[in-house]
């Protein structure tokens, strides 16, 4: 990996110098991090508000499709520290400003997958790392793909398991052992005020199940349990988690291998983790071969479909589109 110039926290007009000169969206995205903790301890009562929390990216570096083979990961570090303003979590990255962290930091790895409506990050902790520390600051929800750790919904801490989900996490994101933690930050779909902080355990978020298969020339489409049963063998099957919040949603969808899926659109922007299998997708004139790791946006009134060429899982999330409007059906 490649080392980058030794960063630390440091006062908002250092960090805007920086930003313009680095013009990327990896330190654009951390110096805006960087100036929020600086500002507050990380809080319930000190987090920014909703409004600064769904800012839309500076530097979107991917329109429709982000190849997780592409994107480089940086090395960050995050403990606690205390000073006159009590206690906060400092912040470093790159490897010489990490290596410089104190023992008992945490170290960890993000990927930083930037689209025009919202950005997806990756964050990979391990037990030998020092675990999970993570100062929550602009995130509007986060899926915890593995692990397990603790994190302040409404000024509440909550535990977390692997499957949770919180839109508007606040406080610290921790954990003693290893985790993965897919977190977004999106413009939503409501008025940001509305949208409001909540804990949706795996365990509650309703699974639904569908199938679709072509039948005298026609697509047949079902998702009740009668007609499942009697749905072909070869019937394209899918089965989506629907964690559902104020102003906005989290999917977890499982798919069997086959396809071609229907074409589909919406008012909504849906930005997609795949975490595991093979798909094909289509979208426009676009037709991309995707694999875990890589990152998809569905992008409103811009007609898609899918062809699973295994079995194949993504997480995904909503946001407003750049202009909310439908296309015509092709």
């Amino acid at each position: 990996m490649t080392s980058q110039k030794d960063m630390i926290l440091g006062d908002w007009s250092s960090a805007r110098k920086i930003q313009e000169e680095r013009n990327n969206m990896h330190f654009s995205e951390l110096l805006r991090l960087a100036s929020l903790l600086v500002a507050c301890s990380a809080s319930a009562q000190t987090l920014p508000l909703h409004a600064v929390r769904t800012a839309a990216p500076i530097s979107p570096t991917s329109d429709m499709h982000l190849a997780g083979a592409s994107v480089e990961p940086m090395i960050l570090a995050e403990w606690d520290v205390e000073n006159d303003r009590g206690k906060i979590v400092r912040i470093v990255w790159g490897q010489e400003a990490v290596d410089q962290a104190p023992a008992g930091a945490s170290r960890y790895e993000q990927k930083t997958y930037s689209f025009p409506t919202g950005t997806i990050r990756i964050l990979e902790f391990k037990e030998e790392m020092g675990g999970m520390i993570h100062a929550i600051t602009v995130e509007s929800a986060i899926f915890m793909l593995n692990g397990s750790g603790t994190v302040e919904v409404a000024g509440e801490l909550v535990e977390l398991e692997t499957g949770d989900v919180v839109s508007y996490p606040s406080g610290v994101l921790r954990g003693d052992g290893d985790a993965t933690v897919v977190a977004w930050t999106v413009t939503g779909n409501l008025i940001n005020e509305a949208a409001r902080a909540q804990h949706i355990r795996s365990a509650d978020a309703p699974v639904i199940h569908f199938a679709e298969w072509d039948e005298n020339g026609k697509r047949v489409s079902a998702n009740t349990p009668e007609a499942l049963e009697n749905a072909p063998t070869d019937a394209i099957r899918l089965s989506v988690k629907r964690y559902s919040f104020e102003g906005n949603s989290v999917r977890v969808a499982h798919s069997k291998q086959g396809g071609p899926t229907s074409q589909r659109t919406g008012k909504l922007d849906s930005l997609i983790y795949v975490t595991s299998g093979k798909l094909r997708f289509f979208q426009d004139d676009s037709i991309i071969d995707t694999v875990p790791g890589d990152a998809i946006r569905e992008i409103a009134g811009h007609y898609h479909h899918w062809y699973r060429i295994e079995d194949s899982s993504f997480v995904a999330i909503s946001s407003l589109p750049i202009k909310p409007l439908m296309a015509s059906k092709p």
